[in-house]
This record gives C-alpha cells, sequence and structure tokens, in this order.
C-alpha cells in the first residue's frame, strides 16, 4: 500500500485527469469472463498458490500463461468479488461465467451458479477444460439470476491505492442508492487501468467507465443523461477488441444516444498504417449494426487517428510513466447495410 504520506495529486488517476487523459480506446476485451466470489483480504500473491482462491483457479490461470507464452491469444478476464452481506450465504460461492457468442452481439451471455466451496474449484475447472461435466453442476445453477446487472467497481488498494481511495467511496455510493433486485453492485478485483479511477465495468454489456463521480454514477445507472457529458468517461466496449474500433464506437455512441448500447454490432479494421516496426498510427474501421428487433441495420466507416501521447504515471507511488495514445476520430460516415 502506498504511504500515508501520500498526497492527493500524488495519485495516478489525480495525475491523469490533470494531464488530459483521454480514457477512450483503453479498455481490455475478451471473450469469456469468470467471476468468482473471493472472501477479502485480496493479497498480493493471492494468484501464486491455491488459498482463498481454490486449486483450480490457480491452475487455470498457469494453464492461460503457458498457452500464452506459447503463442495461443489470451482472449480471458478472472475477475473477484467481495461477499456481501446481503447477496452471499455463508459456506457458498457465487460464480458468474460471461461469454461472447460468435458474431454480432449487443450483451455478453451469462451464466450464474451459487456453488458450495468445496464444488466452486471443480465448476471452475469444468468451465473451461471439462465442459462435458458440466451438467453435474446444473443443481448450481441460479437463472432466475441471469438476466441481472450487476456494476463492479475496482476497489483493489493492493494493486494500487487509488482504487481504494476513490473506488470504495463509489461503490459504497452506488450500493446503497442503486442496488435493486434488477441491479446489483460489487467490490471487484483489479481488471486493468487504475489510472482511470474510480473506474468500473457494467455487466453483462461490457462497458467500461473511467473518472466515475457520483454525477457520472447516477447517469450510468439510469441512461437518463445527456451523452455528451460522459464522452470524457467512456473507456470502451469490451465487444471490440481494438482501441481505434473502440475509439470510433463511442462516437456512435454520442450520435445515436443510449440505445446504441442495446444495438447488436461488429466491428473489423479495414486498414492501418502498421508494418513491423513501429505501432499503427491510424486505422480505417468499420461497425456493422441492427437494432434488437432488427427492423433497422446499417454500417458506420471512420478514420481514427493518435494524434498525441500523453505520458503519466502507470501505477500510485512508482515513477515509471507510459505512454497513453490518444485517439480522435477524423472521419465518420453511416451507410446503408448493402454498401460494401
Amino acid at each position: 500500500m502506498i504511504e500515508k504520506t501520500t498526497t492527493l495529486k500524488s495519485y495516478c488517476n489525480v495525475m491523469a485527469i490533470e494531464r488530459g487523459l483521454d480514457p477512450v480506446g483503453h479498455a481490455h476485451d475478451f471473450d469469456d469472463a469468470l467471476v468468482v466470489e473471493t472472501p477479502l483480504p485480496w493479497k498480493t500473491n493471492l494468484y501464486e498458490k491455491a488459498g482463498i482462491l481454490p486449486e483450480e483457479a490457480i491452475n487455470l490461470l498457469n494453464l492461460w500463461l503457458q498457452r500464452y507464452h506459447e503463442g495461443v491469444s489470451y482472449r480471458h478476464r478472472s475477475l473477484m468479488i467481495a461477499p456481501d452481506a446481503v447477496y452471499s450465504r455463508q459456506g457458498w460461492r457465487r460464480v458468474m461465467f460471461y461469454q461472447r457468442t460468435p458474431g454480432a452481439i449487443a450483451h455478453f451471455d451469462k451464466v450464474e451458479y451459487l456453488v458450495t466451496e468445496k464444488d466452486c474449484g471443480p465448476l471452475l475447472w469444468a468451465l473451461y477444460e471439462a465442459r462435458e461435466t458440466l451438467p453435474q453442476f446444473e443443481q448450481y445453477r441460479v437463472p432466475e439470476n441471469e438476466a441481472i446487472r450487476d456494476l463492479m467497481v475496482c476497489t483493489h488498494g493492493t494493486v494500487d491505492a487509488a482504487c481504494a481511495k476513490f473506488g470504495y467511496p463509489l461503490y459504497n455510493y452506488l450500493r446503497r442508492n442503486h442496488a435493486s433486485d434488477s441491479l446489483r453492485v460489487w467490490r471487484v478485483s483489479h481488471f486493468g487501468g487504475h489510472v482511470f479511477a474510480p473506474t468500473l465495468v457494467d455487466m453483462p454489456s461490457a462497458h467500461y467507465w473511467a473518472y466515475v463521480e457520483q454525477a457520472q454514477a447516477d447517469a450510468i445507472v439510469c441512461r437518463d443523461a445527456a451523452v455528451e457529458s460522459l464522452r470524457g468517461h467512456y473507456r470502451g466496449w469490451a465487444g471490440l477488441e481494438d482501441g481505434f474500433l473502440q475509439a470510433a464506437e463511442r462516437e456512435m455512441w454520442q450520435r445515436e444516444g443510449w440505445r446504441w448500447f442495446d444495438y447488436v454490432k461488429s466491428g473489423q479494421v479495414l486498414g492501418t498504417d502498421a508494418d513491423h516496426t513501429a505501432e499503427p498510427q491510424w486505422a480505417e474501421v468499420r461497425v456493422r449494426y441492427s437494432t434488437p428487433d432488427n427492423t433497422e441495420a446499417g454500417i458506420y466507416e471512420a478514420r481514427v487517428e493518435i494524434q498525441r501521447s500523453v505520458e503519466t504515471i502507470h501505477t500510485t507511488g512508482e515513477a515509471d510513466t507510459y505512454p497513453y495514445p490518444q485517439y480522435v476520430v477524423t472521419r465518420l460516415e453511416r451507410k446503408p447495410l448493402d454498401i460494401e
């Protein structure tokens, strides 16, 4: 943890805001997310050996890391949520498994379990490496919860002090003021981007948010504020794997309004200036969309450029800085779906 003498200006997120860091394009995409209820405290070594996490969870993480080093793309997101006085059940663990279906999507598919402590590890392994055994865990399914919206606020102070300092008050505000039968609020472990604290991910829609204070929290929950007011708080959507695409998608949301988040979408990069020696500085992208009832469909095409980077510290208490690319949409066109 950071020293008590740390001043407000020393936190990584405060410095990022002062330097004008735009968060768009910095959402972590994934094909699936595994969310496991895990008792606090979450110490820095909890992923090294079985303890508060079952052995199967540690084995999965090691297996994914091994495959990554062998050249397999790492498309998973593993998260912990803290037990809740209302949501939790003594001796049991909640497990939420989110997965994107192939093709265009609006939200990730969700399966939820409330499983005994002894069966939690075997269930986690079954979800990835032994899916033929999943029927034996069907007794633990909680299908009535699979339509619930879950707001997950990072409060993981052992990763970065900013997430505890700024994230916990946001969690507390949301939990007290917005939790309902259709919306739960959780303390969640680090999911990247503490420089954007207070940060949250909204599931199952998988939208990432940055620098969230009470006014933005209300707007995110209710989706009744002008989208322009949240422009600088949107990190992006996990359904798009490229920062250029995520930046373009923000402009589409700004044009279409809140209804855009429920549109079925898919994206592709049409071309970049990438070569073998440098990161691309621009991209031409396309997003196909349709309304939930499929009565309206279309294509957006955009050119997105990195016009500068913001150099700022990556972690509170450390001197090392990181250059965050800043994406700017220089062209955005909407076309009929049949135009290629």
